[in-house]
């Protein structure tokens, strides 16, 4: 019977809750205290329910077995069945903001894991180039900075056709590194 009458308290305060926010609209609001029209509403449902009910074969006809609950114990059990149903809500509400925050985390660490991984083949790219001939690192500096053939030839002291060759291979590295 005791079960019976918290399932049904608990019911009309999330009822009520639903119509408060509804009637105060503001979805975020979190009520510190019981409204005393809800243990109004309470105390009233709960002697309705007393009285409606038929005896069980185990009790007295006359309830003696058991001891009726006073009024600021009826309010007590529905202030905490309150409390905790807004507990409930308020967990809920933390529990959806905690999961988008994860989403929005694996979003950004995929990003990162992409932005690495380019990272990581420019790396490559460039420890390539750099195990080029020390006569042509710096005519290969020289042509990825995009520098004539004739000015390459002449300040490395190479012919034009070796500084043609250093050039489109600096062109081929630039190219295999961006389309990784």
């Amino acid at each position: 019977m005791i079960a019976l009458l918290a399932v049904y308290l608990v019911f009309q305060l999330i009822r009520a809750m639903q119509v408060k926010d509804d009637a105060v609209g503001i979805p975020g609001e979190v009520l510190t205290e019981m409204p005393t029209e809800l243990l109004d509403e309470a105390a009233e449902s709960e002697t309705a329910v007393e009285t409606d009910r038929a005896p069980d074969e185990d009790e007295d006809p006359d309830g003696t077995d058991e001891k009726p609950r006073s009024q600021p114990e009826t309010d007590e059990l529905a202030e905490e069945s309150f409390k905790l149903a807004l507990e409930v809500r308020q967990l809920r509400r933390d529990i959806a903001q905690l999961r988008d925050e994860a989403d929005a985390q694996r979003g950004e660490m995929a990003e990162l894991r992409a932005i690495i991984d380019r990272q990581s083949q420019q790396i490559e790219a460039t420890k390539a180039a750099q195990n080029v001939s020390p006569i042509y690192g710096e005519a290969l500096a020289l042509a990825q900075r995009g520098m004539a053939v004739d000015v390459i030839a002449e300040r490395c002291s190479i012919s034009v056709a070796e500084a043609e060759l250093v050039r489109s291979l600096a062109r081929d590295s630039a190219a295999s590194g961006e389309e990784q």
